[in-house]
């Protein structure tokens, strides 16, 4: 074996295999077969055969103990009884047999190595294990050679193609488990009946025990396997009886407390009658390997869920929030500012982990050319790391006294977009720290996706307050003011949306001192959606001004939406209060109920039957059903859109009923109160607080309205 392994030429191994497999058998002759492109069987080298006796190429279908080894790929033996057969095992007279052993790799047969016996019985026990070893050791060191780009190759065999391709495609970790010559492989020979266990010098240090300390007792393995394993390499031993082969990576815990990772396959050897004898095989120490692909799968991982975190971070509130639970725990990391260049000044997008006289001043507005750390990052072509305080302060003398005192390494790194550099990071640890290769591949990475989310964010607020101040204009700018009626309102555009939606209110003076009231919400978010509520309201109030009551205002609205090229729909409400008599006429088009909080605290939704929503259906009436009803004094009628109890975690209806409820708990606390008990506006905010606090998806309109008293004449 020895001298199998030290060979580094592939025709000096073939002759070396077949030289040994006689020399340790007592063999008259041995033969080994190579394996081509077609399949077929080309002889690389022989011993002991008469010329006239050697077939140079047996085809896949020729009925031999070589072609059966390598087509099954476990050994095979033949007897024979006065007739030679001499393709394969020629010699004197006399029963004799032949055993042929597959050269395996990888599952894969590359040849086989054919030897004559002296006897027509099958090889002992013994003989077969010994030459499986030696088969085994021979291909893997074939296939260490054919790797490294030997060609040294018997005259006559082109190549060994189908080998060497074999070979190249397989992979790197099958390569480390199998290549015997590589370093950190060890070999073992386990013989069931006995309980014991050969292992090499390079096994028995793999598994942390001395050489001549091994007493080569199967107990001394099982013993050293990870207790969570033991379960998975048995169950591994048990299927290779019945398989033949046997593949187990599992972990060792050796004498010295450290846990290795180790991976095995092993051949299983029977007796004539098919019986499991015994297993040889190879063991590697893949705990580096392990480790590696751990981190790799770790840092793979973690840039994967920091992708998916800033995928939905739409303002810069959601990056910050995002670099603070996601990266800042990923990188097992104290603290962060991030900063962004604006109109030539760096401002602070967000910070955290710093205490409250560090967190100000690095909210203060400064140029890049007044602080020379803001501008080495700037310049900087990736990650700075400062290891330790010692590092970071000599580099820069000037940030004594502005960093907190519980930070004592630092990463920094500018960000940069296809546009430029648009600012910086900071992420600083409670403790001194190596900072490796693998921190350099995260840092960039997060540093690509966090300038990504962050110029999207900014783009994202900029064009959100813009069409926010667009949607505000477009609503009223003030209320009037009402003889014998408080008016409240609230408007509140959606948490996830980037247009401005159709949510609209409008309260409106009438003669006769009565007041018309008016809430809907067009269909969708953009900046269609709004167009059509600007034009729809405008159309309400001019119909409202001719004297027209709620059914025939909703009538002229469904009208001119029908007549509109577009796809769009809307819901509304529209009522007609008299404060005086408390009056009330009420006409709906698929809105919500409104309700009413009467004056001893109760709740009740005023079920106002209603017609489809505008725009969805045409008839030449165009007239919506009106329903009357009464407003005493002191009752406050709520208008709503559908944002205000739509959400993703409650149904509508247990949202409506909550919200009834809050109305009743508001009351209660407002009656019980003092004489400066909080008015309409309070109870508004009390009702848009639990949309804001769950970040409503869609925009909220709100509108309260209080008979206060009959109005004097």
């Amino acid at each position: 074996m020895s001298r199998l392994l030290a060979c580094t030429n592939p025709q000096e191994l073939l002759t070396l295999l077949q030289d040994t497999a006689t020399a340790v058998t007592g063999s008259p002759a041995a033969a080994v077969y190579v394996r081509q492109d077609d399949g077929r069987l080309r002889l690389a080298t022989s011993t002991g055969y008469p010329e006239r006796f050697l077939t140079r190429q047996l085809s896949t279908a020729a009925d031999v103990p070589v072609v059966e080894a390598v087509r099954t790929g476990r050994p095979a033996w033949r007897a024979e009884t006065g007739h030679r057969d001499p393709r394969d095992a020629p010699g004197s007279g006399g029963p004799t047999g032949v055993a042929a052993l597959p050269l395996m790799v990888d599952e894969r047969a590359l040849g086989a190595l054919s030897v004559r016996l002296r006897r027509p019985g099958p090889p002992t026990a013994a003989e077969e294990r010994t030459l499986a070893l030696l088969a085994s050791v021979a291909a893997q060191r074939l296939d260490h050679l054919l790797t490294r780009g030997h060609r040294g190759l018997p005259v006559g065999v082109p190549g060994l193609d189908l080998a060497v391709r074999m070979i190249e495609s397989r992979t790197r970790a099958a390569r480390l488990e199998l290549a015997m010559s590589s370093a950190g492989v060890g070999a073992f020979d386990w013989d069931f009946g006995s309980g014991r266990i050969f292992w090499d010098e390079h096994l028995c240090r793999m598994f942390g025990v001395e050489p001549a300390d091994f007493d080569e007792r199967i107990e001394v393995f099982y013993r050293a396997i990870h207790p969570d394993d033991r379960g998975l390499v048995e169950q591994a031993v048990r299927e290779s009886k019945k398989t033949g082969h046997y593949a187990a990576a599992y972990r060792i815990v050796r004498p010295d407390g450290e846990m290795r990772w180790i991976e095995a396959r092993g051949r299983v050897l029977t007796d004539p009658a098919g019986r499991p004898q015994g297993m040889v095989g190879i063991a590697q120490d893949s705990t580096r390997e392990r480790r590696r692909e751990e981190r790799r799968n770790a840092r793979r991982e973690f840039v994967l869920k920091v992708t998916s975190a800033f995928s939905t971070a739409l303002s810069t509130q959601d990056v910050v929030d995002t670099m603070t639970g996601t990266v800042l725990p990923g990188l097992e990391a104290r603290a962060l500012a991030v900063h962004f260049e604006e109109d030539g000044d760096m401002v602070l997008a967000g910070a955290e982990g710093y205490p409250p006289e560090i967190h100000e001043q690095m909210s203060r507005r400064r140029t890049a050319g007044e602080d020379r750390l803001v501008r080495a990052v700037l310049e900087s072509r990736g990650p700075m790391f400062f290891e330790n305080r010692e590092q970071f302060e000599g580099a820069f003398p000037e940030v004594v006294g502005r960093t907190s005192a519980g930070h004592h390494a630092w990463a920094l790194f500018p960000l940069r977009t296809a546009e430029g550099t648009i600012g910086t990071c900071m992420i600083a640890y409670a403790e001194p720290r190596a900072f490796t290769d693998d921190d350099l591949m995260i840092y960039t990475a997060v540093a690509g996706i966090l300038a990504q989310s962050l110029a999207r964010a900014r783009l994202f607020d900029q064009r959100r307050s813009q069409m926010t101040d667009l949607q505000r204009v477009m609503l009223p700018r003030h209320l009037p003011e009402l003889p014998g009626v408080e008016v409240a309102v609230r408007y509140l555009p959606g948490a996830e949306e980037l247009d401005v939606g159709g949510d609209w209110y409008d309260v409106l003076a009438l003669p006769g001192g009565r007041v018309a009231l008016m809430i809907g919400d067009v269909q969708g978010h953009s900046a269609q959606a709004a167009a059509v509520m600007g034009q729809l309201r405008t159309a309400l109030l001019a119909y409202a001004d001719d004297g027209h009551g709620p059914g025939e205002l909703m009538g002229c609205g469904n009208r001119m939406l029908c007549g509109l090229d577009t796809d769009l729909f809307a819901t509304c409400c529209i009522a007609e209060l008299d404060p005086a008599t408390g009056e009330l006429r009420l006409a709906r088009a698929g809105h919500p109920y409104p309700m009413v909080l009467e004056a001893d605290g109760s709740v009740r939704e005023l079920a106002v039957p209603g017609g489809m929503p505008l725009a969805c259906e045409f008839d030449e009436a165009n007239v919506y059903p009106e329903t009357t009803d009464t407003l005493p004094p002191g009752a406050t009628l709520l208008f709503y859109t559908d944002g205000l109890v739509e959400s993703r975690v409650q149904d509508y209806t247990a949202a409506v009923a909550e919200l009834a409820r809050s109305l009743e708990t508001w009351a209660a606390e407002e009656n019980g109160g003092a004489d400066d008990r909080p008015g309409l506006d309070a109870l508004a905010d009390r009702i848009a607080a639990p949309a804001v606090a769950r970040a409503a998806q869609d925009d909220i309109a709100v509108l309260l309205v209080r008979r206060t008293a009959a109005p004097q004449p």
